[in-house]
């Protein structure tokens, strides 16, 4: 079995060590021959897309490009049929992303978006035997993305939101320049959500409110405090490799779909 990853840059750094930590066969592709240079030369390299996809014989794809390069490289893997994950978000359009999920269709193969917060602890261990009426969460980071932090930050609390509670609708938008607060609701209960790159502090945070208390998701820690005080603390399971593992042994369309529910409330508002 063998691997690619399209873009070297800092989350593709990330998936490159995750493959040396699994053992995988990885090729690596990047415009940029400078950033190549950077990692081992036991990998093979190439900067040109298309070369890579006719000397070497790849079973998954991972891109971790630009978003508004994820579809048009997948595209270009899928007609080889290749299996892709793109990084989040996996593109601006949902016409696009829909456009692109019945093409892997018809091709037999399986398109995919990263859902690294589903393999959290504080997610895959989380027991819910409450009923959640009120969802407050926060993503205050203390460093700079490229794109906003609507559309960047706030994907990972919305695929959790729909993964947890099933669909939903953002319902307001509050651009506040460096600082977003997104308001909706599920068909179970309704949820705030602060987002911002460069903040005074770290607070990655989710608050379940229920009947009997609230349940505390720390995704800064990885840990769960339910309301009787009793802790899930992180365990030793890796995220991103647990994902890594996940698609290439099962590969499924599940976070395309979540994907595009997300990017179908997001074309709802202009910011």
């Amino acid at each position: 079995m063998k691997v690619a990853l399209v873009g070297t840059g800092n989350m593709g750094s990330k998936y490159i060590n995750k493959f040396e930590a699994l053992g995988y066969d990885a090729v690596l592709i990047d415009i940029d021959s400078s950033r190549l240079s950077k990692f081992s030369d036991k990998f093979k390299k190439y900067t040109d897309l298309n070369e890579a996809l006719k000397k070497e014989d790849i079973d998954f794809m991972f891109v971790a490009t630009d978003p508004k390069s994820h579809l048009p490289i997948a595209r270009t893997a899928l007609e080889r049929g290749i299996n892709v994950m793109v990084e989040k978000p996996p593109s601006v359009s949902p016409r696009e992303l829909e456009e692109a999920i019945e093409f892997a269709q018809k091709k037999g193969t399986v398109l995919a978006v990263s859902e690294i917060e589903l393999r959290s602890n504080s997610i895959r261990n989380l027991q819910l035997n409450d009923s959640i009426t009120e969802v407050e969460a926060y993503r205050l980071n203390l460093g700079r993305g490229y794109i906003n932090p609507f559309y960047d930050l706030a994907w990972h609390d919305l695929y959790i939101m729909n993964y947890l509670f099933g669909d939903f609708e953002i319902q307001k938008v509050a651009d506040k320049g460096d600082i977003f607060e997104i308001t909706g609701r599920t068909r179970e209960n309704e949820f705030f959500l602060k987002v911002a790159w460069s903040h005074d502090f770290l607070r990655r945070e989710w608050l379940l409110k229920g009947k009997n208390g609230n349940i505390v998701l720390n995704f800064a820690e990885d840990k769960i405090t339910y309301s009787d005080g009793s802790t899930k603390e992180k365990d030793s399971v890796d995220k991103l490799e647990l994902m890594i593992k996940q698609f290439v042994s099962k590969p499924s369309f599940e976070s395309s779909y979540r994907a595009l529910n997300i990017l179908k409330e997001f074309s709802k508002f202009s910011v």
